[in-house]
C-alpha cells in the first residue's frame, strides 16, 4: 500500500522555460532527500549522452545507469537519481543501432512501473508536449508519478512573474516598467531573471521607470529585435534588413523566433485597425491593448503608417509564409528579405 505522505518516488519536469524546469526540480530533489549529502543522495544522467554512437571514456553509459538504478545506497538511506533529456527514450524500432535505446526503454518502463524502495527518480526535459514522450512511458508516470509542465509561447506575457520576482530581489518594477521589460527582453524567464539581476544590483530598493529599463537593458540580445519590428513598422528598410542580417548571423536557426515577433508586431498593428475603423478613441485604443503606455503610443502612430487594406494584405501574407519559414530554413532569410522589401516599398497597399 502506498504511503501518500511521501513524495512521489517518479516525477517529470518538462517545458521550454528552463528557469521553471530547474528550480523544480531542484526543490523535488530537496524535499525528497531533506537534509542529507546530495554527494552520497543524487545521481544524475543524460540521455543524449548515454544514448550516443561514440563512447567518450568519462561519459555516462546506459550500464553506469541501470547498475546505478540497481545499487542499493551507500552511507544513505534513500538516493535520487535525475535524468536529462528524458523525450529521447522511446520504443525502438528494431534494428542492430536500436538495442541500446531498447535497453534503456525497457529497463525504464520496468522502473517506472515498479520503482526500488529506496530509489526516487526525477526526469527532465525541454519537450514542450506530450507527444514528444512516449506514450507507454508518460501513460505510466501518469498513474502513479508527478507531471509539471512549464512551457511558454511566443504571444505569452509573463507579467506577474517578473513583478513577483523583482519583489524577491528587491526591484520594484511599476506595471508599465514590467511589460515594456518583458517587450525588449522577451518571455523568457531564464533571460528575464538576469536582467532582473543586473537591476537589483544597481537600483535595490529604488522605484524602476520606464526610462531606467530602456537604458539599462538596451545591450540585450533581444533589444535589437524589439529595434527591428520598430524599424519595419515605420517602413524604414535599411534599418529592418541591417538588423535582421545581424540577427540571422548571430543566432542563423532562431528565424522561427524572428518570424514569429514580426507576426506579433503586426497583429498588434493590425487589431489597432480594426478598432480605429470602429471609430474607438485612441485614449480607448491605449486603454485596450495591454502595452506600456511608451511602446503602446509607438505602436498607434505606427500603425498609421498603413492603410487598413494594406494591414489586412500583409498578415494574409505572413499567414501564407508561416509553414516555408518554419520548414524551409535555407530559404527564410531570402524570405524574411523579400517580406521586408515589399513592407517597406508599399506593395500590399493594393490587392494582389
Amino acid at each position: 500500500m502506498t504511503n501518500h505522505n511521501l513524495p512521489h518516488k517518479i516525477c517529470l519536469i518538462y517545458g521550454n522555460q528552463q528557469l521553471l524546469v530547474e528550480e523544480t526540480t531542484n526543490n523535488l530533489i530537496e524535499e525528497r532527500l531533506e537534509d542529507r549529502e546530495r554527494e552520497w543522495s543524487l545521481e544524475r544522467f543524460n540521455a543524449r549522452e548515454m544514448l550516443k554512437p561514440s563512447a567518450a571514456p568519462d561519459r555516462n553509459s546506459i550500464d553506469d545507469f541501470l547498475i546505478s538504478c540497481e545499487t542499493l545506497p551507500m552511507l544513505t538511506d534513500r538516493k535520487v537519481i535525475q535524468l536529462d533529456n528524458f523525450e529521447l527514450i522511446k520504443k525502438a524500432v528494431k534494428t542492430n543501432d536500436s538495442k541500446p535505446l531498447s535497453k534503456l526503454f525497457e529497463a525504464l518502463s520496468n522502473i517506472i512501473n515498479n520503482p526500488p524502495e529506496s530509489l526516487w527518480f526525477v526526469f527532465t526535459s525541454s519537450a514542450m508536449r506530450e507527444q514528444d514522450f512516449s506514450k507507454p512511458l508518460l501513460r505510466s508516470i501518469k498513474q502513479s508519478g508527478r507531471i509539471q509542465k512549464f512551457v511558454a509561447y511566443d504571444d505569452s506575457s509573463p507579467f506577474n512573474w517578473v513583478v513577483q520576482r523583482g519583489e524577491k530581489k528587491g526591484v520594484l518594477l511599476s506595471a508599465d516598467a514590467a511589460r515594456l521589460m518583458i517587450n525588449i527582453v522577451g518571455n523568457d524567464l531564464t533571460d528575464l531573471d538576469h536582467e532582473l539581476e543586473k537591476l537589483s544590483l544597481y537600483f535595490l530598493g529604488e522605484p524602476i521607470t520606464e526610462d531606467l529599463i530602456k537604458e539599462h537593458v538596451r545591450g540585450h540580445k533581444h533589444f535589437s529585435v524589439f529595434r527591428m519590428t520598430e524599424a519595419l513598422s515605420r517602413k524604414e528598410l535599411l534599418n529592418a534588413l541591417e538588423i535582421l542580417d545581424q540577427q540571422l548571423q548571430a543566432t542563423p536557426r532562431e528565424h522561427v523566433r524572428l518570424f514569429a515577433l514580426i507576426l506579433m508586431q503586426f497583429r498588434r498593428l493590425l487589431i489597432i485597425h480594426c478598432m480605429l475603423s470602429q471609430f474607438y478613441k485612441e485614449s480607448e485604443i491605449l486603454a485596450k491593448i495591454s502595452l506600456p503606455p511608451f511602446i503602446a503610443k509607438q505602436v498607434l502612430e505606427q500603425a498609421k503608417n498603413f492603410s487598413n487594406l494594406e494591414m489586412q494584405n500583409i498578415y494574409a501574407e505572413l499567414a501564407n509564409l508561416d509553414l516555408r519559414v518554419k520548414f524551409k530554413s535555407s530559404l527564410a532569410p531570402l524570405l524574411l528579405q523579400d517580406l521586408f522589401q515589399r513592407i517597406c516599398k508599399g506593395q500590399f497597399k493594393t490587392d494582389a
